[in-house]
């Protein structure tokens, strides 16, 4: 039996969809398949309560949460099972919701790491000002270094950096200026009787006394510097969701300009309208997801020599409320808020139910694109296993592209991934090869079984004999591998010609084939 669900929660999930949930729901989340039993997504919220990013929550059971949850938690509130019914995607499922097991939602006013105020009472207590209409300022920080130290010496060094830096904070303001941690390395504090003048002179103090003290571990000294997001209440209008979304852009703006400096968010800042855009991209990309408005286009990969194997890459086309998006803006939106790997499941599993639909000898070979953010997702290959047994399609017909670029950021991960596709019989391409300045050194560590040319080299690779000479470079090195070639951007006949004299296997680009569409929503 499944505990039942508040009245106001359960009017909550009635009015509101599953993405704004996941957008703005304050407490841990997690929406499960119509068994109750896998996760399919997690909200902001409860990664940070597990000490995970959501990519690392999703596709796994809902026992394995639990268990997580439970170890982040002094609540005891990990086993147990509460839900609640939700419509995702034209079906049905489930939302769990772990703190309505316990009641710690009303409970809790600390944050259990650091001691500073948590999240839920923070923000609380800021309605409560701006329904009071005061002349306040919230300061928004984050730390610069922290994915790096976190991801270098574990969580145990990223939560005693916070700890620290918690500690420092808080003995740095006044009372009446509470710090909190709202989750991960993001703390704020309210100045509820300022201006920006003042709410700058203590986000300064807070810079640079947290530069001065760094951070130690393991008996090495480490640099740490914050971003200092500011926004008053007045440009926020006193909305609630608005200021906080005012600080969270002046915060990223100060990133982008360097990072260890203050902004204050100014709504005819360009920087901050480019955010501000990028935030709502982040809104929609939830929403596309959810509604599976996105569009599968393909583009013929075609053989330069007689016999071979011609292929198709598969594309993703959004579309918006006004039309069709452009991909790399829906792109750049999910990889900033973490949602590429949900993406790139998506596409996988709606190219193998467009491949199932053809007759087995009509099949193509489908190269899919794979995000660098994919790369970390260590359910994937488990995941694509999963719809190739559930659409019956062989794994012969799947080529996986992996941006060179990715490969070399993230090589340690990019070797277990190609080698988990590859055992699970699928194919594996290195894409852009070249655009790297060690593209050849990595060539020996990455079992791929073809190389896709950068276009870069192929453009004029007719009337530029540099380029010509490094693309015969590539293919010989390749043959002496055992890959095969693929030259991207093939834009005209002279082109297209040189490139089979220098024995390149297979080309693509706009001369041969644009893309068409495959599969529409």
């Amino acid at each position: 039996m499944h505990d039942a669900v508040p009245t106001s929660a359960s009017e909550l999930f009635d009015l509101l969809p599953a993405s704004t949930l996941l957008r703005q729901f304050p407490q841990p989340l997690a929406v499960l398949d119509a068994t109750g039993n896998r996760v399919l997504l997690v909200n902001d919220a409860l990664a940070m309560r597990c000490g995970r990013v959501q990519a690392d929550l999703s596709d796994i059971e809902l026992s394995q949460l639990q268990r997580l949850y439970g170890e982040m938690s002094t609540t005891g509130a990990s086993s147990c099972t509460h839900l609640h019914p939700l419509q995702l995607d034209g079906g049905s499922a489930l939302l769990w919701l772990p703190e309505h097991c316990s009641g710690e939602g009303s409970a809790v006013a600390r944050d259990e790491l650091t001691g500073l105020e948590s999240r839920r009472a923070f923000e609380t207590r800021l309605r409560g000002l701006l329904a009071k209409k005061l002349d306040g300022v919230l300061i928004r920080f984050e730390i610069d270094q922290f994915k790096l130290i976190n991801d270098a010496y574990g969580r145990e060094a990223g939560n005693q950096l916070l700890i620290q830096l918690g500690h420092l904070v808080a003995s740095l303001v006044r009372d009446d200026d509470e710090p909190a941690r709202l989750g991960g390395d993001e703390f704020a504090i309210v100045v509820s009787d300022g201006d920006a003048e003042r709410a700058w002179q203590i986000a300064e103090r807070v810079r640079l006394q947290v530069a001065a003290q760094g951070f130690e571990w393991s008996g090495r000294a480490y640099g740490v510097t914050m971003s200092i997001g500011i926004a008053t209440f007045a440009d926020a209008y006193h909305d609630f969701v608005e200021l906080l979304a005012a600080a969270d852009t002046a915060c990223e703006a100060a990133k982008s300009r360097g990072r260890n400096r203050i902004e204050i968010y100014r709504r005819e800042d360009g920087e901050v309208h480019r955010l501000r855009g990028e935030q709502s991209w982040g809104a929609r990309v939830l929403d596309t997801l959810e509604a599976s408005r996105f569009a599968l286009y393909q583009q013929r990969i075609e053989p330069l020599s007689g016999g071979g194997r011609g292929h198709c890459e598969v594309l993703l086309r959004v579309r918006g409320v006004s039309g069709w998006t452009p991909p790399g803006e829906f792109v750049a939106a999910a990889e900033r808020y973490g949602l590429m790997p949900q993406v790139d499941r998506r596409v996988i599993a709606r190219v193998l139910k467009e491949i199932a639909r053809l007759p087995v000898d009509q099949r193509p070979l489908c190269a899919i694109n794979l995000s660098g953010h994919s790369l970390g997702d260590q359910g994937l290959a488990a995941y694509i296993e999963r719809m190739l047994d559930r659409y019956e399609v062989h794994p012969g017909h799947v080529c996986f592209e992996i941006t060179e670029t990715a490969a070399i950021a993230n090589t340690a991960r990019a070797v277990a991934l190609v080698g988990a596709l590859k055992r699970l019989g699928c194919s594996v391409a290195l894409d852009d090869f070249g655009a790297g300045m060690s593209s050849f050194s990595y060539l020996k560590s990455l079992d791929v079984d073809m190389i896709k040319i950068d276009g870069s080299f192929v453009r004029h690779v007719a009337t530029d004999a540099v380029d010509a000479a490094t693309v015969e470079g590539m293919v010989k090195i390749a043959g002496l591998r055992g890959l095969a070639t693929v030259a991207e951007c093939v834009e005209d006949e002279a082109s297209l010609r040189r490139l089979a004299e220098l024995g390149v296997h297979a080309a693509q680009g706009f001369y041969l084939h644009r893309p068409e569409p495959w599969s529409l929503p």
